[in-house]
């Protein structure tokens, strides 16, 4: 049995599926520690895994400010984003070798959206595995950058808006990029050119499938998609089931990082007002005050067990974030896609491409928008049929089962290799 490290930025939308894996690889018999903040101690002693503390000094005002990313927007959301990217980077370049090497660490499960640890990894000569819990970072020319509302398109206008765009990002993300680099060169490493430069040759896992992302020609042989990384092992989230009044259910949720007073939850509960149905309104976070006097009076909590209301529910209304998208369309429910920040507009225009549901960009948010996108999402058959179309494609990904034998090939690989 072999020590597997789990590093992914501090952010529940990336801990939560990994975590997943991580149990799952556990259940092997595998020892499965997570390498990250000291602020994230307890969320993932929760999730069932060790943990180690990257970071001392002066890392508490670090994890504050990544809290903070939830009052942000657009532009200046992805900018303080890639700033405490960075920061975290630098973090890991200089502690996470010799934690990994204290803890005899055999193979890291590394988040593709934080390159620093694959830069350790090779660094250490350990073998890694990429982890793609939100949209897969591969580029291709045909496929728009992620944090890009643009639609799918195979023609010479789209491909050049396409090439400006991964531009954009790279000057976006090059204090990243810059900082890693100064450790590659140290360690006698190539710098990093663009993401792919980052990503693991082994194996790389993916929580979408082919069928709900765009068409791509170009993915690695190790590239697999899975569907989500789902599984009920986390613990129990309390929840008034006994308050369900058996109307058809509406999930709405935006998400972890989405601020807790945000008014798009009054948006959301007054155009559901007149609708058949209960809205149960998750509010995402445990520091959350429930609102209350909402119009329609909706069932609101701090959290909800997702995966149980999902298996309930008969439409979402979701932020993009992945892991609620994929989770919804397990389940086989349509939604209707409000995009704040971060990849979600780019997650968004994969579920209006799949027809699995409507998009509502957040500047155009109203209590009419909403509630006309909510009827055409409810009552026209073809997003739950494609939704549910969805449901198979995900059933036969494989999911944590599939992820985990092919990690477990990977150790068997380098294990031979070793000897």
């Amino acid at each position: 049995m072999a020590n597997i490290a789990l590093v992914c930025p501090p952010l529940p939308g990336h801990l939560n599926p990994i975590a997943n894996l991580g149990r799952a690889l556990k259940l092997r018999g595998h020892s499965v520690t997570i390498f990250n903040l000291p602020a994230l101690e307890q969320r993932a002693k929760s999730e069932g895994l060790h943990f180690c503390p990257v970071g001392s000094q002066g890392v508490e005002a670090l994890a504050r400010n990544i809290e903070h990313m939830a009052r942000q927007q657009g532009l200046k959301s992805l900018k303080f984003a890639v700033e405490c990217s960075r920061q975290i980077s630098e973090l890991l370049c200089e502690q996470l070798p010799q934690a990994l090497i204290k803890a005899e660490i055999d193979l890291v499960l590394v988040d593709q959206n934080e390159p620093a640890g694959g830069t350790v990894a090779e660094h250490l000569g350990l073998p890694f595995v990429s982890i793609c819990p939100s949209l897969p970072l591969n580029r291709e020319p045909d496929i728009p950058p992620p944090f890009f509302s643009w639609p799918f398109a195979e023609t010479t206008a789209s491909r050049l808006r396409n090439r400006i765009g991964y531009r954009i990002a790279d000057w976006l993300i090059s204090p990243i990029n810059r900082t890693i680099n100064r450790y590659r060169i140290r360690w006698g490493l190539r710098p990093l050119r663009s993401a792919d430069d980052s990503f693991s040759p082994s194996a790389q896992l993916c929580q979408m499938t082919p069928e709900i992302d765009f068409p791509r020609q170009r993915l690695p042989s190790t590239f697999h998609y899975l569907g989500p990384f789902c599984d009920n092992s986390g613990g129990s989230v309390p929840f008034p089931f006994d308050q369900l009044n058996g109307k058809p259910l509406i999930y709405a949720s935006l998400g972890t990082l989405q601020d807790r007073n945000s008014a798009y939850f009054r948006v959301i509960a007054e155009a559901c007002v007149g609708f058949d149905g209960q809205l149960v309104l998750s509010l995402g976070g445990g520091d959350a005050v429930p609102f209350t006097g909402l119009p329609g009076s909706p069932l609101v909590v701090k959290y909800a067990p997702q995966l149980e209301i999902l298996e309930r529910a008969n439409l979402t209304i979701t932020h993009a974030g992945l892991n609620t998208v994929m989770q919804s369309l397990m389940f086989g429910v349509p939604m209707v896609a409000i995009p704040i920040t971060h990849d979600q507009p780019g997650i968004a225009a994969r579920v209006r491409q799949s027809g699995t549901g409507e998009v509502l960009p957040v500047k155009s948010l109203t209590v009419g928008r909403l509630r006309t996108a909510l009827e055409r999402v409810a009552h026209e058959p073809r997003f739950r049929a494609r939704a549910h179309a969805q449901s198979q494609s995900i059933k036969a990904a494989g999911g944590l089962v599939r992820g985990v034998k092919i990690v477990e090939e990977v150790l068997s690989k380098n294990a031979l290799r070793d000897h």
